[in-house]
């Protein structure tokens, strides 16, 4: 034996010991592989098991499409348009509509907080409404009721779990009827990303996902972010601790917010779970509306990122509620490029703000720019405000 030889057996050894530790993990993808696609079939039948119990193969009933009487209310001039709706003579008829609706045995919410999301809808007339947690989509066929009679508007359903069942249901509805439903089956998380790069804003967002406190807490942040001035958040299920204070703490953590109604400060500290918590009357509802300005401070405020197509960006333009005052902005933009490897940079400028000034555009020196080949681009524009009130605006800033 030569010198060489244990050095080649050790070689032979480590190279055993690689293959085999390959082997092991190559044996643990597919067992994961084949463990996941049992799971996605025993889903799959236990959907297909739900639907045909439900006797969704056999048809559905589907209320035909009529005018449903609701109260007409000025959204702009109502300090509180959902008591004023709650309170209108015509909403009884509303209420006897969707009572007698047989979708009311495919949601989980009230045929009162039915009529209240249809009222609402004709009166607000959306362009976008976002359903966090669909169910069976029952809720879903109010809204798209309203949408229908205003001749305008799409709902977004989001469901990651029900997406057989919903598809199953829609399918019988009216063409009319269903040319105003989208159907996303995917978790929140990812529905809002898409809803963020395509530039979809809603008026009005009703959340009914996952209960627990750090989801809910999600869907009203993220649905607050994307959400048009002066609109509506509706929080289902707020008997639940969970919904209940991510509703809660979202209100005192952002200003210029406000609930129509007083579940937020009027409730019972010894319970968690309170069936009576909600002041929305037949309801399990806290109802959040947006301020129609935005509000900025000393703290950086951002409406949104926003993809971009160019890798430049020469300044901001923005539309103010006349200020009282004067003041100084500082407006800081953040150009992303994504390809191969990522880039980012930042520029910024400050600028004085007169009293009384309604529009403004602030030019970056030198204008921001990414050189090199990317796939796409983003752009976040970030505003501090040092004035003795916080500044207004009228719309989300534009780069340009």
């Amino acid at each position: 034996m030569t010198d060489s030889t244990p050095s080649r057996l050790s070689g032979i050894v480590d190279k055993t010991r690689q293959l085999a530790a390959r082997g092991i993990r190559l044996s643990q993808l597919v067992a994961a592989r084949v463990g996941a696609t049992a799971a996605d079939a025993m889903r799959r039948k236990a959907k297909e098991l739900e639907i045909r119990l439900d006797g969704l193969h056999k048809g559905l009933d589907v209320k035909p499409i009529s005018d449903v009487p609701f109260p007409r209310i000025d959204l702009a001039a109502s300090e509180n348009p959902i008591t004023e709706i709650m309170a209108a003579p015509e909403f009884g008829a509303t209420k006897t509509y969707f009572y007698d609706n047989p979708a009311a045995h495919r949601s989980l919410i009230s045929s009162q907080s039915q009529a209240l999301l249809y009222s609402l809808v004709r009166n607000l007339r959306p362009e976008y409404v976002f359903e966090i947690g669909t169910y069976k989509a029952g809720t879903t066929e109010a809204i798209c009721r309203a949408l229908l009679a205003n001749n305008k508007g799409i709902a977004h359903a989001v469901d990651p779990f029900q997406g057989e069942y919903i598809a199953a249901v829609l399918k019988y509805w009216p063409p009319e009827l269903f040319r105003h439903v989208r159907l996303h089956m995917k978790d929140s998380m990812a529905f809002f990303g898409d809803m963020e790069r395509q530039r979809i804003h809603p008026e009005l967002v009703f959340v009914d996902g996952n209960h627990e406190y750090e989801y809910a807490a999600f869907d009203i942040a993220y649905g607050a972010r994307l959400l048009a001035p002066g609109g509506f958040i509706f929080v289902d299920n707020i008997s639940q601790p969970g919904p209940f204070f991510a509703a809660r703490d979202f209100l005192a953590a952002t200003p210029g917010w406000r609930e129509l109604g007083s579940a937020a400060t009027h409730y019972n500290r010894d319970k968690a779970f309170d069936s009576r918590r909600g002041t929305v009357a037949e309801t399990d509802f806290m109802i959040l509306r947006a301020p129609v300005t935005y509000g900025v401070g000393e703290r950086p405020f951002n409406v949104a990122r926003t993809r971009w197509n160019t890798g430049k960006v020469a300044g901001v333009r923005l539309k103010l509620a006349p200020p009282d005052q004067r003041g100084r902005l500082t407006v800081q933009v953040v150009l992303r490029g994504f390809g191969t490897a990522p880039i980012e940079t930042t520029s910024e400028a400050s600028v004085q703000v007169e009293a009384g000034c309604t529009e403004l555009s602030v030019d970056l020196t030198p204008p921001i720019q990414v050189d090199g080949q990317f796939v796409y681009y983003t752009v976040e524009p970030w505003l501090i405000w040092h004035g003795t009130q916080p500044l207004q605006l009228r719309a989300a800033p534009e780069p340009f």
